[in-house]
């Protein structure tokens, strides 16, 4: 007989329609392999619903679109899409994260914004220009997401004008992480940078919240949070290497471990 596992506590923020199951954050090994099966359409009308732009929806209506939608699963650091592409495709996350990305002339690549479950990408660029302002690049084994035409989503949006607030909404948030990816970088020292970066995926992600307590979890290497908040990997190291000794963060297979936020939220500049 399966024992039920007590849910964790909602993240602060924008959530999910629906409560989502742990298993949508935990690490997957790479040698297991990509899901490859598509839903039925109720399933993949069920899935919908869980997104906030869908969620008001009745399934007659969203029937419409189901048959333009498509799960696929990425590896880690596989390229979803490239920056410039014309806009062909809609993406819905359901577990795992997406980094929004652009190289330099110099061929270094800059992290813009962090996407996960939940999340969209992709409609912004439908009324800018059609074209994708930045790689989508998978940052773990089993990103899976699913995808809508962008000529269906046009056009669904086009006959039920209800769906324009929330569409309006998607954009939003879509820009806050832009301004969010501001904010870290201008937030001074790295430590503070840190310190944005880490409080902002605990208020979006966190779970098991009591306290001065939470656990984020996903795992971001050294090389993933040195490329957000623009610095060097061993500078990076350096200073999460102090957190850890302090008795502040533990990191395992299950996350990140904040045991003294406070001390973290601190760093934080004024």
């Amino acid at each position: 007989m399966t024992t039920q596992r007590k849910k964790p506590a909602p993240a602060a923020g924008r959530e999910f329609a629906v409560d989502l199951p742990r298993r949508v954050f935990r690490r997957i090994k790479r040698i297991a392999p990509l899901p490859f099966a598509q839903p039925g359409k109720e399933e993949m009308a069920r899935r919908m619903q869980r997104f906030e732009l869908f969620a008001p929806l009745p399934a007659k209506v969203l029937s419409e679109l189901v048959a333009a939608a498509k799960v696929q699963a990425f590896r880690a650091g596989e390229y979803i899409w490239h920056h410039n592409e014309a806009d062909s495709r809609v993406m819905f996350i359901e577990q795992g994260f997406v980094k929004a990305a652009r190289r330099n002339s110099e061929g270094v690549s800059r992290t813009y914004g962090l996407y996960g479950p939940g999340d969209s990408m992709g409609i912004f660029a439908i009324w800018a220009g059609m074209k994708y302002p930045t790689d989508a690049v998978s940052m773990n084994d089993a990103m899976t997401a699913i995808f809508i035409d962008t000529d269906a989503m046009l056009k669904f949006a086009e006959k039920y004008p209800r769906l324009a607030g929330p569409l309006r909404v998607e954009i939003g948030h879509f820009t806050e992480a832009f301004i969010r990816k501001i904010e870290i970088v201008s937030a001074g020292t790295v430590p503070q940078r840190l310190a944005v970066l880490m409080t902002q995926l605990i208020d979006r992600y966190g779970v098991e919240k009591k306290g001065s307590k939470a656990r984020l979890p996903i795992t971001l290497t050294l090389e993933q949070i040195s490329e957000i908040v623009g610095v060097r990997l061993e500078t990076v190291a350096r200073i999460m290497s102090g957190w850890k000794k302090a008795g502040w963060l533990t990191i395992d297979s299950n996350g990140c471990h904040f045991a003294c936020l406070d001390k973290v939220r601190e760093l934080l500049a004024d």
